[in-house]
């Protein structure tokens, strides 16, 4: 409980600038911060899954915490598993992350495409798709693919999403 807790609070400070500064700065404690939230995402505890997805969706609004995501190995790789999740909840928090990594400006953003393309993305974005329910959670998921298969050749499947 005190874990869950901690991670509420932790989402609900990723309002300010201060806050995402904690996590993004590119300090080594920055970085074992993001670790540990990152790690939240993985957690038995609903609740505690559900603070850590929407303090991440917060921070991935910042170039410099996408960034951070994309130095850690598993970053990615947790997000997706948000969107993977049978919670339209996670699922929501997920997609909005992804989404935000992928739109992220510049470099960072083509490195995010490359990441989750790398890390099977398409297909957890795709079955993303088939458990939602909520057009909103559709509709980032849609947003969300389109930029990532954006300058490929549209294969049948993504005919399909258009």
């Amino acid at each position: 409980m005190v874990t869950r807790a901690t991670v509420e609070l932790i989402c609900n400070l990723m309002q300010s600038p201060e806050g995402v500064a904690k996590f993004a700065d590119g300090s080594k404690q920055a970085s074992q911060r993001m670790h540990i939230l990152l790690a939240l995402t993985d957690s038995e505890d609903f609740e505690t899954r559900r603070a850590a997805g929407g303090g991440l969706a917060s921070l991935t609004e910042w170039d410099t915490a996408v960034n951070a995501i994309l130095e850690r190995d598993r970053g990615v790789h947790l997000l997706l598993g948000l969107c993977k999740e049978d919670s339209e909840e996670l699922r929501h928090r997920g997609v909005v992350c992804i989404l935000n990594v992928v739109t992220a400006p510049g470099k960072v953003g083509e490195w995010g495409i490359k990441k989750v393309k790398g890390d099977s993305g398409i297909d957890a974005l795709k079955e993303c798709l088939k458990k939602s329910r909520s057009q909103e959670v559709l509709e980032i998921t849609i947003e969300a693919l389109k930029k990532i298969l954006g300058n490929e050749q549209p294969s049948a499947g993504q005919k399909q999403l258009e």
